[in-house]
């Protein structure tokens, strides 16, 4: 049950007021509440890598603004660091700010910084700040195993999984990963964990934990997974949506069972196959064949066998965000394969996403250009919270992997020209550089949409107002991390690698809360909408998302609030797989 009170707010003009949403199926409402103040500074909370941008953030909330700030060695080494740099105020939607730069400092160390009179958390500067998360969010995915007995987690559950919706017939459907902070299921979602889990070992490989530990626990716990999505694949090739998404879409089935089957608390299987299960099980199958040719080479084949047999029997269209699946699919079959039909394919469907870019200025403006469309409304840019960076993401894969085809250079000059004049623009917009959800034609629901130009609007957060689901973007950012660090891999541009980073050290406490969203690391962490198994070493949380005045907001207060702290596979799986992009040589 979600309570009054719980949701702080960030406001420009009151920073120590919060809002309160109050959720109902039918419209959210929001109230004015009194709440702690978060901390005045924000930093990523890990701390940073010797060479790279190093930022803080003093949020102004109605005292003098400081002039300087100090970061020092807080240990009792001989000759103890200390240097005092300028800060200066920075345009920020989130309320006035003053930022510093101490990018230069580069010496191996435990940090600390002051400003204003308020300390930030301790913080390190060293090579292995970002990798040494790795194993705390790979270790996450066994806590989530669903079929087994997990040691201080839970016991054997779900052995009764699953009664087919339509028919009443028995599968056996046990395995998998419980997708979130429930007991549920879904394909798309828990995909995104094989997904995170496979692309550390695709650009890490054996160095991937600080410890040593090898990939033989990555190796095995995507084997894990997998074993459910085979089994979700049905004799015509295509692949099932979920286990125990309820009857309905409900939440009916979220729940323990007796692990016997053929009694009453049994849960359904939902037998409907759309499109983007079918394209990430392909595209995922073939990153399986991939990665286990050298190891398993009969398990290999297996798998790139049942993904042909998805192809096959597919297809390979839909919106915006299936058809980036889609080339991706594509990709990923001719990486395993070599044959020419995937390459094919895969060129068709990216000449597709290019046609859905908006390469002109609409809406009376020249600020922006460069965002991808839906293709339900023509005019309508692309705005997603989850798959937010696939379009630009499945056209860089084409122009990495395809060099040399005469449609290479149109696949680059897209991912610039989206990242240069669209998130480059937009993210200079706040202090913390995040990319915002997404653009708009002007309010397509009652609530705030911030001003751009012309007829264009923006949002930092999902439209609360549009629907009732709508959560925290922490994938959403994470997405645009892997995207980012790709593009500087393959343009060799500083710019995106900084910008790639920022995204992340949001999530890892640079935002208005001052709070890290991952259990585990960091500080002042909310606790999780985890009903059944309570905290999670490694869990990354649902993060902050906006009310209706587009200000960010976060259950601080334990109210357990689903949308902005609940813990969600693809937030693990995109951190794994911008994470490794970004450490990769």
């Amino acid at each position: 049950m979600h309570r009054r009170g719980f949701l702080q707010t960030m406001g420009a003009a009151a920073p120590a007021v919060a809002a309160a949403q109050q959720p109902s199926l039918k419209q959210e409402r929001v109230e004015e509440l009194t709440a702690p103040a978060a901390p005045a500074i924000a930093m990523n909370h890990l701390g940073f890598l010797p060479g790279a941008r190093k930022t803080i953030i003093f949020r102004l909330t109605g005292g003098a603004a400081p002039a300087e700030f100090t970061v020092r060695d807080p240990g009792s080494s001989l000759k103890p660091f200390r240097t005092t740099r300028p800060l200066r105020k920075t345009a920020c939607d989130f309320g006035e700010c003053m930022t510093g730069d101490f990018s230069d400092v580069q010496a191996e160390m435990m940090c600390q910084a002051t400003a204003g009179g308020e300390r930030s958390v301790p913080f390190f500067i060293r090579p292995d700040v970002w990798r040494r998360t790795l194993p705390k969010a790979v270790s996450y995915h066994k806590a989530q195993r669903c079929g087994v007995a997990v040691p201080n987690v839970h016991p054997a559950c779900h052995l009764d999984d699953a009664r087919r919706r339509d028919t009443g017939q028995h599968l056996d459907l046990t395995g998998g990963w419980h997708d979130a902070g429930d007991l549920r299921k879904w394909m798309d979602a828990t995909m995104m964990n094989a997904f995170g889990l496979l692309h550390l070992a695709r650009n890490l490989g054996e160095a991937w934990d600080p410890a040593g530990s090898g990939l033989e626990p990555v190796l095995e716990e995507v084997k894990w997974g997998n074993r459910y999505f085979l089994k979700m694949q049905d004799t015509d090739g295509l692949v099932w949506a979920d286990v125990a998404g309820g009857v309905n879409g409900d939440n009916s089935d979220n729940h323990w069972t007796d692990n016997l089957r053929g009694t009453e608390d049994d849960r359904y299987l939902n037998p409907s196959k759309g499109g983007l299960v079918q394209a990430m099980w392909i595209a995922l199958q073939a990153m399986v064949g991939q990665v286990y040719r050298s190891t398993d080479p009969g398990y290999a084949q297996a798998c790139l066998d049942a993904a042909v047999r998805c192809w096959r029997a597919s297809k390979h269209e839909g919106n915006t965000r299936d058809l980036s699946w889609w080339t991706l699919a594509a990709a990923e079959m001719h990486r395993a394969t070599g044959a020419e039909e995937y390459a094919a394919a895969a060129a068709s469907l990216g000449a597709q996403l290019l046609g859905r870019q908006n390469a002109a200025f609409e809406g009376g403006q020249k600020s922006i250009r460069g965002y991808f469309l839906s293709r339900t409304e023509p005019r309508a840019p692309y705005a997603e919270a989850v798959y937010s960076a696939l379009p630009p993401l499945a056209l860089i894969t084409l122009a990495a992997q395809f060099p040399a085809h005469p449609d290479a250079s149109r696949w680059r000059d897209s991912v610039r020209m989206h990242l240069d004049e669209y998130i480059l623009p937009m993210s200079s917009r706040s202090a913390y550089r995040i990319v915002p959800f997404g653009v708009f034609f002007g309010s397509p629901t009652k609530e705030l949409y911030r001003p751009l130009a012309g007829e264009m609007t923006y949002r930092y957060f999902l439209p609360v107002r549009q629907r009732s689901w709508w959560l925290g973007t922490t994938s959403h950012l994470e997405c645009y991390a892997a995207l980012l660090g790709e593009a500087a891999h393959l343009f060799g541009n500083r710019e995106y690698r900084d910008l790639a980073y920022r995204q992340l050290e949001w999530v890892m406490g640079a935002n208005p809360f001052g709070s890290c969203l991952m259990t585990g690391e960091g500080m002042r962490n909310p606790y999780p909408h985890s009903r059944y198994v309570g905290l999670i070493i490694g869990g990354i949380l649902n993060g902050i998302a906006g009310n209706a005045q587009d200000e960010p907001i976060l259950d601080m207060e334990y109210g357990m609030d689903w949308r902005t702290t609940e813990y969600w596979s693809p937030h693990n799986g995109f951190y794994l797989w911008a994470n490794s992009v970004l450490e990769r040589a």
